[in-house]
């Protein structure tokens, strides 16, 4: 490996930049959004990557779509 490559390994964290998953560009490592590709992220993993914050919000209105889902079928075909 090369001293100058950006994903050489230094610090406690390993690396001194991480990855974008989606552009690939490589970023500092206090970074939250990838200004490339408006990606929110999160720390680096163990490749280098940077990971992507769990979307709450997003699982809880497919849950509740769901639920909602489930109520109408019942409400339209089971209720006496």
């Amino acid at each position: 490996m090369h001293d100058d490559a950006p994903y050489g390994r230094s610090g406690s964290s390993g690396f001194t930049t991480k990855k974008c998953p989606e552009c690939y560009t490589y970023l500092p490592l206090h970074t939250n959004k990838c200004p490339s590709c408006n990606t929110k992220l999160g720390d680096v993993n163990k490749l280098g990557f940077a990971t992507r914050p769990f979307d709450w919000a997003g699982y809880i209105i497919a849950i509740l779509s769901i639920v909602g889902f489930v109520v109408f079928v019942w409400w339209g075909f089971f209720r006496d």
